[in-house]
């Protein structure tokens, strides 16, 4: 599938360099770094955590929570909301 993407010049002139050096296209080397941050990029960054177990510790941020699952819930059509 075809995408447009606006990357500032000097990226886009690293990533020429880079996809030269190798002897692959833009096109492969900028998928390849898509699919590696894709993959490695699963969990909750580490002060969305402490956050969510900041807001368990009362009665009102639970609340907040409880209100968070609902509306992720409903916005999602093919999956449940994430365990938060």
């Amino acid at each position: 599938m075809s995408t447009t993407v606006h990357l500032p010049p000097q990226l886009l002139a690293m990533v020429d360099r880079r996809a030269l050096d190798l002897g692959v296209s833009r096109n492969r080397y900028i998928v390849r770094a898509l699919e590696s941050v894709v993959a490695t990029e699963t969990r909750w960054s580490a002060a969305f955590v402490a956050e969510l177990e900041a807001a368990r510790a009362d009665v009102e941020g639970r609340r907040a929570l409880a209100d968070l699952r609902a509306a992720v819930a409903r916005g999602r059509t093919r999956k449940g909301p994430p365990a938060l």
